[in-house]
């Protein structure tokens, strides 16, 4: 009789229990506290099976040790617990350990408990869960044990089922809510590093993807690898458990806090962000599991990569764990790079349900990426229209300009040559006088005169042959060159020069490009032009470096690169913009023709001169000549 009663209220407490609550974890903890109340048990343990149907984990205890035994994670058909839900019988056991479907987990410290009842929990036939009571000493479980236990399971079964579905239902509210707040939240900037960042908090933040740890890897197209770009996760145990403590006392939404509130840039500086970006793996069939995920388009959850194909040992002791997830990121039908999460810290099983929902957060991440390459595009496609714009503008200019030069020159050349030959043979002339007459002085003074005649009129001849240089269409004899020795020959012509001004030059110059297709003269002589400035800029001395090397330049374009940087302070701004100006010159002996003749050379050879000025530090210059264009 008072068994009955005392089973009867059991039963009452479970029914109460069933209508309080919907919170699964509250209800399951409720439960083993009635059971524990009102059975004589040391310990009692609820699995629930996970929505694959394959895993049981354990989601409430009482009696067991609570840090450790959250994450047993059993299959179906492993150890007592699986015999019972793959079978869906009840097992009494008075000596459990003897048993030869006992399983040992030591996080839970087994060794103390002799005795097991373990009872299936099912709804319409399917098992989805099991309730387990252990007692320390070796005891029979009465008939009445059985039943009351074997009620309590069919009891819940229904609270269970109805707080599952309820918990899914949370879940999948709070996955919406979350996508929608990081859709939102990656179009407030253009810039691929924060907008994957932004998805990256998502996936690894506790009430949302839930991940420990989140890296990003994208193709390289222009060396066809998968390279590492972004890391978000802690460096070490100690730091996880700061992390996450430091989640647990926020009170405002998680992703709120992170887009206005987190550091953007701690992460960088983190060693596990500095490892995933020292990662690159060649696009190669059967060389990597995160190749793999590309090449195949598919996820893989890897629960132990010990034994799979695909991973290394190499892979399995950089990343130190034995289990991950990888998601390919997709575009346009287009394969961007990877995502891979893993749970080092707390060694989580990846449930199928989270890898479906770091798919959604892989679409983001995927279209985050692909604006992010449109935009660039976007921007290099403007910088070309406005650089042919001004291309077009200053070739109309010149074609003007080339015509009234040629014509005013021819007119004023011939002139200036007669005059000049007439300078000096009356200088000559002059000379001969002043040795036969004895007012010497007054003839030297005439000569003098004409001296000077002589050298103003050699100006004007050297600046006429400039403006008929420039006003030249140009016809280029080129020949294979090596760019390096034309560079240094034009630099052996200014040795003295820079040994005068106290100015060191540093060559940094690639032995492996090849040879170009150049006019060597008047490549050379655009040389000379670039370093006498260098030189003219340095006063006091300073470093004038001067490099080559390839590149890729907008839109993908090879080509070789000549960059000279001086130490000579710059350019003031209102000088700067006008450059590359003809006749424009701040030298009383310059024609302002040097640059400008300069840049027409060096576009004649198809390709780009650039002048970057850096106030209070000096100038660099960049050429660069397009790679196709060379017959090597």
């Amino acid at each position: 009789m008072k068994d009955s009663k005392q089973g009867l209220e059991i039963f009452q407490d479970i029914t109460r229990i069933a209508n309080s609550t919907l919170d699964l974890d509250e209800t399951l903890e409720k439960i083993i506290e009635v059971i524990q109340n009102n059975l004589h048990i040391h310990a009692c343990a609820i699995y629930i099976t996970d929505d694959s149907k394959e895993f049981f984990s354990l989601r409430a205890a009482i009696g067991l040790p609570s840090d450790t035994a959250q994450s047993i994670q059993l299959g179906i058909g492993k150890g007592i617990t699986g015999w019972v839900a793959e079978h869906n019988k009840t097992l009494a056991l008075s000596d459990a350990h003897n048993d030869p479907r006992f399983v040992y987990f030591p996080e839970i410290e087994e060794e103390k408990f002799k005795s097991m009842l373990s009872v299936p929990i099912m709804v319409e036939e399917l098992c989805i869960g099991v309730i387990n009571i252990h007692n320390e000493e070796q005891r029979m479980y009465s008939d009445l044990e059985i039943l009351i236990m074997e009620t309590i399971a069919s009891q819940v079964s229904g609270c269970i089922r109805n707080a599952m579905l309820f918990n899914k239902s949370q879940m999948l509210l709070k996955e919406q809510t979350i996508l929608y707040d990081i859709s939102q939240a990656v179009q407030t900037s253009t810039k691929l590093e924060h907008g994957l960042w932004i998805i990256l908090s998502g996936i690894t933040m506790g009430e949302a993807g839930g991940f420990n740890r989140a890296m990003v890897f994208i193709i390289n197209e222009n060396t066809n690898t998968l390279r590492g770009f972004m890391g978000l996760g802690p460096d070490s145990s100690e730091d996880a458990f700061r992390i996450w403590t430091q989640w647990g006392r926020k009170k405002k939404n998680m992703l709120e806090w992170v887009v206005n509130e987190a550091d953007k840039n701690e992460y960088k500086n983190s060693a596990f962000n500095q490892f995933v970006q020292s990662m690159n793996f060649p696009i190669q069939p059967g060389e990597n599991i995160l190749v793999e995920t590309v090449l195949q388009k598919n996820s893989f959850n890897v629960t132990d990569a010990d034994k799979h194909p695909l991973v290394s040992n190499d892979f399995i002791q950089s990343l130190q764990t034995n289990a991950f997830a990888t998601v390919p990121l997709i575009a346009h039908k287009e394969v961007l790079g990877v995502i891979l999460v893993d749970n080092r810290y707390n060694n989580k099983p990846i449930s199928d349900e989270q890898l479906r929902l770091l798919t959604r957060f892989a679409t983001h991440a995927s279209w985050v990426i692909e604006n992010s390459r449109l935009f660039t595009k976007l921007l290099e496609t403007n910088r070309e229209l406005l650089s042919t714009r001004e291309q077009l503008i200053q070739s109309e200019k010149l074609a003007a300009l080339g015509e009234i030069s040629a014509e005013v020159t021819h007119e004023i050349k011939n002139p200036l040559v007669s005059i000049g030959g007439f300078a000096r043979r009356l200088e000559n002339r002059i000379k001969i006088l002043a040795s036969k007459y004895e007012d010497e002085k007054e003839l030297e003074n005439i000569a003098d005169y004409s001296k000077i005649i002589r050298s103003e009129v050699d100006r004007m001849e050297k600046l006429l042959t400039n403006i008929l240089e420039y006003s030249k269409a140009g016809i280029l004899q080129r020949n294979p060159c090596d760019a390096n020795e034309l560079i240094e020959e034009a630099v052996y012509l200014f040795q003295s020069g820079f040994y005068m001004k106290d100015i060191t030059v540093q060559f940094r110059l690639d032995k492996d490009i090849p040879h170009l297709s150049l006019d060597k003269t008047q490549f050379k002589q655009v040389l000379i032009n670039l370093l006498y400035n260098a030189m003219e800029s340095m006063h006091s001395g300073g470093n004038l470096t001067i490099a080559t090397y390839p590149e890729n330049y907008v839109g993908g374009q090879k080509v070789i690169t000549l960059c000279i940087e001086d130490t000579g302070g710059g350019i003031p701004q209102d000088i700067y913009e006008n450059i590359f100006n003809p006749f424009f010159t701040t030298k009383s002996t310059g024609t302002g023709l040097g640059l400008s003749i300069s840049r027409k050379i060096i576009e004649m050879h198809g390709g780009t001169i650039q002048i970057e000025n850096n106030m209070g530090r000096g100038v660099t210059v960049y050429i660069r000549l397009p790679l196709q264009i060379s017959p090597d």
